[in-house]
């Protein structure tokens, strides 16, 4: 059973900061635990522009996986160099376009022709035309922007259509990272649940740990510009969806409290969308304006003595696929307080606060507890420990796997 995942979102991010997002840390967390598997006749592809394509191969190559790549022929070859593009060398140009474009119908052609199973890992799928055509498969994270377009910038639900548009509910298969969203996807397209796999998430023990050393804490905070004393914290693209207005409201209630004189909140991530009237709030407003940290985007490297450095993780989101960094934070042994909706109970179990996201009093009171009572605190940080040790990207790999004999015998 041979088995092509497509896998260019790798490549995206390494040209764009911004494309460094949760699903990017799954795909390159996933990926590489794919390919390392002995038991598979697995290869990586990128059907996106030759820039990307390049990128793409090159992280694998540096992770020691060259060997992996789906080969190019000498048309795909002829056009690289046609093109005279490399890793440094932006793609913008007509020409450029039109000889991606010839290169990824080339390749698509190629792969239809000879994979068994292709598993698209976020971008829509492709129509192969070969006589002997692969059984598709596709990881879809969320359908919000479907089912909660008033979430979402102008626009991007036009962006995201055509994704799910690309995959068939009767005749393909997909992954996705949640009983909740299986649920979502079944019921908005109407599809066979047996069709559907859930492969949770996880964070990579790597990436995220308790750090112990203070004077580790202390440095990434200083580089980072957070202030000396306690902060409350959230990893979060700055959005709506993320309820981030919610967590200021009730920020500023805690700052009354006696004693929480020396308290910040700190946001990190980068700026979405229909959050202009939040920024300005804050900008605007005497007693958070010196005390909310936006440090933008931090590279994964420094995010362990981020999350370890504070009193707790705050993500009263809306709605969620799944909720990446609430496990982070539970990993690192911070005290997690989440929504009780969506996918987030999946994910926190009783391992954390789970509160009603539009209860303020709700969201405060949790939020003193753990400022107030240092023995529950410290129980939540060990009970996280040990949710998160539930969660593996071996095992979110040996499910993906699973999935692939699945819909192979049920193709």
């Amino acid at each position: 059973m041979k088995i092509v995942i497509d896998v260019g979102v790798i490549g995206l991010a390494q040209l764009f900061e911004t494309a460094r997002t949760g699903i990017y840390r799954v795909i390159s967390s996933l990926s590489l635990e794919l390919l390392a598997r002995d038991d598979l006749d697995l290869s990586f592809s990128s059907l996106s522009s030759l820039q990307v394509n390049q990128l793409t191969d090159y992280y694998f190559a540096q992770k020691n996986f060259a060997a992996k790549s789906f080969p190019r022929n000498w048309f795909e070859k002829t056009l690289i160099t046609i093109a005279g593009c490399d890793r440094e060398t932006s793609q913008e140009s007509i020409a450029a376009k039109i000889l991606s474009k010839l290169y990824r119908i080339s390749l698509s052609h190629r792969i239809g022709a000879q994979a068994d199973i292709f598993h698209s890992h976020y971008s829509a799928l492709p129509c192969f035309r070969s006589r002997r055509v692969p059984v598709r498969m596709m990881t879809i994270y969320d359908i919000i922007p479907l089912i909660h377009p008033e979430y979402f910038a102008d626009g991007f639900v036009d962006e995201f259509r055509p994704i799910v548009q690309s995959f068939s509910p009767r005749d393909d298969f997909l992954f996705t990272i949640s009983e909740c969203t299986k649920n979502d996807i079944c019921s908005y397209f109407a599809m066979d649940p047996d069709r559907v796999f859930v492969t949770p998430l996880a964070a990579s023990p790597e990436l995220y740990y308790p750090e112990l050393d203070q004077d580790v804490i202390n440095e990434v905070k200083q580089n980072f510009h957070i202030p000396d004393g306690r902060y409350f914290l959230t990893l979060a693209t700055v959005e709506k969806r993320k309820n981030l207005q919610m967590s200021m409201k009730c920020f500023r209630e805690i700052l009354k409290e006696p004693g929480c004189e020396d308290l910040s909140f700190v946001l990190v991530g980068t700026r979405g969308w229909k959050v202009k009237e939040l920024l300005e709030e804050i900008d605007n407003d005497p007693i958070l304006q010196n005390r909310v940290i936006f440090t933008g985007f931090i590279p994964d490297k420094y995010l362990s003595a981020i999350y370890s450095g504070a009193e707790a993780f705050l993500y009263p989101s809306l709605y969620e696929g799944f909720g990446l960094p609430p496990l982070e934070a539970m990993q690192c042994g911070l005290p997690v307080i989440a929504s009780n909706t969506s996918s987030l109970p999946e994910v926190v179990g009783d391992a954390g606060i789970l509160v009603d996201p539009e209860d303020k009093d709700q969201i405060c009171q949790a939020m003193m507890h753990l400022l107030g009572d240092r023995a529950v605190r410290d129980e939540y940080a060990q009970k996280g420990l040990v949710r998160a040790g539930e969660f593996s990207w071996r095992r979110c790999a040996e499910q993906t796997v699973a999935g692939y004999h699945r819909a192979w015998d049920g193709r």
